[in-house]
């Protein structure tokens, strides 16, 4: 199973891997990352922060939050720690698809 479709597993059925809070999703994308020696979401944190006209200085996850949430300052604690971070996961796994999918078809040109 590529890490695309584990990724696509994960998203249907997130509570069958034990993840309840974005922070949770967070952290087993992190993990898929490190399993690939940072290679997963090579590029990701810039393509969002274009994408999002936000900073580029910021972590994946806050700019992910940020999306999720525009306009709520404390977004990031709530939505890290707590089970209403459910348009927060949404929203990762949509960019995330999104930027693998876009990710593949510039390597196939």
């Amino acid at each position: 199973m590529s890490l695309r479709d584990r990724l696509s597993e994960v998203r249907r059925r997130p509570h069958l891997y034990g993840l309840t809070t974005f922070g949770e999703v967070a952290a087993f994308v992190t993990g898929m990352d490190a399993a690939t020696e940072w290679k997963f979401l090579k590029g990701f944190r810039e393509w969002l922060a274009y994408k999002s006209d936000l900073g580029a200085n910021l972590a994946w996850q806050v700019l992910v939050i940020r999306i999720a949430y525009p306009s709520e300052e404390n977004a990031f604690w709530v939505a890290a720690s707590h089970d209403e971070s459910g348009e927060a996961v949404a929203v990762l796994f949509e960019e995330l698809d999104s930027f693998l999918a876009s990710r593949e078809t510039a390597e196939a040109e």
